[in-house]
Order: C-alpha cells, then structure tokens, then sequence
C-alpha cells in the first residue's frame, strides 16, 4: 500500500495546479503536502518476526586432548561415597576448606547466600539476647574453657585412615552387631546385652613395657582387670550411645593406661630440703 502511494505522489503530480487525486494526503488548507519517500516506504516493525536461532555448545566429547588434560575433571559428589566412606581424615580438611572460605577473603572466599543471610539472622537473634552468647560478652577470653568433651578430645589420637593403626601391639577389640529382621525397637535384641558396646582384650606380654611398668599397670587395674593364668587384660565401655565413640573412649582408657604406667620409671621430683627452725 505504502509502495502504491509513493508512486502515485511523485514531484510531479504533487503540484500546486494539479487537483488532489484520491488517496493523496492532505493539508489544513486543502493543499498537498510533500512527505519524504524513504517515510512512506518504511516497512512496519514485525514483533512476530523470526529470531536468530542460539548457537549450540559445544559437546564434551569434542573437546581436543590439550583442554581434557587442562580440565579439573568431574566434582566429587556426596553420594559418590555411600558405599566408600570417606576417612575422618578427608572429613576434617572438608570442614577445614568450607571454614577457611566462610572466615577469609581474598580467593578462597566462598560465603553464598545461604551463609550470609544464616549470619544476619544470628546477629538479629543476638541482638534480641536469644543466644548463648551475649553481645556485652566480646572481651571474654575463652581459650581457657574446658569441658569434658573438650578434654578427650585433645588428648586423643585417633588413626588418620582405617589402614592406619593406633596401637601397634597385638590386641582384640570386640563388639555386638545385630543381625536379624528389620525392626522399629532401638534395641530388637536388647537381652543379648548393649549393641554398641566395645571391649579390648590385650596381653600382658605383649606390651611394651618393662617389669617395673607392668606391675604397676596390674596395679591400677585390679584383680577384676586381668586373668592371672594368662595375663589377659580386658577393658569394656558402654557409655555412650554410638559404637564409634565407646570405641574412641576405649582407646583414650587404654592409652593412658599406659601413660601411667610408664610415669612409674619416671625420676621422682627433687624436694627441698626442710628448714628446721629453732636453735639447739
């Protein structure tokens, strides 16, 4: 249409002798007014008009033996290790990374969104004194703070991987396992005795330990402690409701066993000589 129009108001026909044709455009006055051909011949802007179709990435398979090599590889995923636990060990510099990257800046700065908006939340709680820890409390020094739980654990010496041993004497470590139906009951067998329970059973002999230390370990340890035909020792714990920590504090029990019984050949302090008062 736009095409037909200018066309048919070329110079020529748009003079002021010429009579206004049909279709013409028209001024207040009744006189033709003369419009720029490239305005008439604009083409209307089509919203349904085809897009650029994106261009496909590249697939992986593809990729040259240069940017495979370069490549991390795959991220490991948390259900990679359902049937292969990872260590404590691994565990440990797991925790230590995300810590490291949640209390540094820099490049190993990885605080998401999550993290930040757990801490505003924390601070309006703390605010609002719903905390364990109020806001009058920053100059306390808590490097001292010692609990019970806080005291195994630093003295402990647990094995850095299951192939690692933490005694490398020869000793029996025993335990229950249920073995039976599925069962709702915490405890389905509870009259064959704790299910999480440990014991270890070491002999005498074989510690590394001299006479003098060994007779002080019997000591300590009683006559309900040892066999004395064989020289078996045996310790049992059944304090806390998981396997692995009854196992851990079994550990700690035996190892400072023998810590004691190895202070027995320690010199004795020199005391100072008594100052009698008084004259003779």
């Amino acid at each position: 249409m736009w095409g037909a129009m200018a066309k048919r108001l070329t110079p020529g026909t748009l003079s002021s002798s010429a009579a206004p044709v049909a279709g013409s455009i028209l001024g207040t006055a009744g006189r033709v007014v003369e419009m720029p051909a490239a305005l008439l011949v604009t083409p209307l802007q089509v919203r349904w008009a085809r897009k650029k179709k994106r261009a496909k990435a590249p697939k992986r398979g593809d990729r040259t033996p240069e940017q495979k090599a370069a490549a991390g590889g795959q991220k490991p995923r948390i259900f990679d290790n359902v049937m292969d636990a990872e260590t404590p060990h691994a565990m440990s510099m797991t925790i230590r990374a995300h810590m490291r990257g949640l209390a540094s800046d820099g490049r190993h700065n990885i605080r998401r969104k999550k993290d930040l908006s757990r801490y505003t939340s924390y601070r309006v709680m703390r605010i609002a004194g719903l905390t364990h820890d109020g806001a009058e409390e920053e100059d306390i020094d808590r490097r001292g703070f010692v609990t019970p739980l806080t005291q195994l654990q630093d003295r402990s010496h647990l094995p850095r991987s299951a192939v690692n041993r933490r005694f490398h004497f020869p000793h029996t470590f025993n335990y229950k396992v249920y073995w039976g139906p599925p069962s709702v009951q915490p405890e389905p067998n509870k009259y064959e005795g704790s299910m999480v329970g440990c014991s270890v059973a070491v002999r005498l002999h074989d510690l590394p330990l001299t006479q003098r230390q060994k007779e002080r370990l019997v000591a300590i340890l009683g006559p309900n402690r040892i066999d004395a035909n064989t020289g078996v020792i045996a310790l049992e714990v059944d304090d806390f409701p998981e396997r692995n920590q009854n196992a851990a504090l079994l550990g700690d029990m035996l190892e400072d066993l023998l810590r004691e019984a190895i202070a027995a050949d320690a010199p004795a302090p020199l005391r100072p000589p008594a100052v009698v008062s008084g004259g003779l």
